[in-house]
């Protein structure tokens, strides 16, 4: 297992899978906002709604308005919110979250998701990751799993320490207004102020040399 640091790998076209809308901002939005300062194209792809079911339609148009502007910070091309209930991915076959996931962007050099190998990781995470592999295998690519993880945890696969742009991602995180200041979520992600993430290389089909970015 390598563990260096680096710029973000050389990608023209991103495809970002994530389970839930914080998950983009929170969890990715770091190296989401390196990738586009690096010049790539970028669209993201939200399963779900939110982490917990909510009935009510204006909360959910509120995330959705919400995630619009914080990918816009991050500087992403498009996001793709899907209607999928919260917890219930489960229910959808593998080939047809993979395949809903391809409809935002086909041909994408390399899929960016969360990490959920480790035992206690929320089960969308873990679908949600599941389904990435199985759309990046279908078009060969290569698969980037954010991980707080380090070392032997990551099962001797190759490990990225790339730089992040920290302050589009607290622009990003701003616009989650329906998320309380003092929420779980938020205090956590306030506890990762380094200027650097792990990825780890989850699959491996194209590859990926380091380019200059422009994040100083």
């Amino acid at each position: 297992m390598s563990n260096y640091v680096r710029p973000v790998p050389a990608v023209r076209a991103l495809l970002v899978v994530c389970a839930h809308p914080y998950d983009a901002t929170f969890a990715l939005g770091g190296v989401i906002a390196a990738f586009a300062g690096a010049g790539t194209s970028i669209h993201i792809v939200c399963l779900t709604h939110g982490r917990t079911p909510d009935p009510r339609p204006r909360r959910r148009l509120d995330r959705a308005r919400d995630l619009g502007r914080a990918t816009r910070q991050l500087g992403a091309d498009d996001v793709t919110l899907l209607g999928h209930p919260p917890g219930a991915l489960a229910l959808t076959s593998l080939d047809a979250l993979a395949d809903e996931i391809l409809a935002a962007r086909h041909n994408a050099d390399a899929i960016l998701t969360v990490d959920a190998t480790a035992g206690d990781a929320h089960p969308d995470h873990v679908r949600a990751m599941r389904a990435a592999y199985r759309a990046a295998a279908k078009q060969g690519s290569t698969l980037y799993a954010w991980t707080l993880r380090t070392g032997q945890a990551a099962r001797g696969r190759q490990v990225l320490v790339v730089d992040v742009d920290r302050e589009r991602q607290r622009a990003a995180t701003a616009c989650h207004t329906g998320l309380p200041a003092d929420d779980p979520l938020r205090r956590s992600w306030l506890r990762l102020q380094d200027r650097t993430e792990r990825l780890v290389v989850l699959r491996t089909e194209r590859t990926a040399a380091p380019v200059v970015t422009r994040n100083g």
